[in-house]
């Protein structure tokens, strides 16, 4: 027994992909100047061999938001301890507001990997889906 391994040494997962991350939009389009919604289908598994303390961060920009307002721009779903192949699935809404006009929006999906707890970050795996609003 090393004396790294008395506190606790962790094996860190380097270079390899922690994260299989799937996004898709439901519908890819939103009419602007309407308070409408469209539907982000997340997929995230845990291709590593170990378990890891997972949290997805979420962000669009100004135009669109998570409630019928749009003022919420960023949302964090801490999912804790992912098994490993364990698969989560989950739905989100994206909602354009009666304000928000014509454009092609990227919503940015983290999956990020953590030490310990949240505030520490081992990796991340970063997909962009692009909304348009026409």
């Amino acid at each position: 027994m090393g004396l790294l391994e008395l506190f606790g040494k962790k094996e860190v997962p380097s270079g390899g992909a922690l994260f299989s991350l799937q996004c898709d939009l439901h519908p890819y389009r939103l009419p602007a100047h309407k308070a409408e919604f469209a539907e982000l289908e997340i997929k995230l598994e845990n291709v590593f061999d170990k378990e890891l303390l997972t949290s997805l961060i979420i962000s669009v920009p100004k135009n669109i938001g998570f409630d019928q307002t749009g003022l919420q721009t960023e949302k964090e779903i801490r999912l804790g301890m992912l098994q490993s192949k364990e698969l989560k699935h989950m739905t989100i809404k994206l909602w354009a507001a009666p304000r928000t006009p014509p454009a092609t929006y990227p919503v940015k999906v983290f999956a990020l990997s953590h030490y310990r707890d949240y505030g520490y970050v081992l990796g991340e795996v970063k997909k962009t889906v692009d909304l348009r609003v026409v």
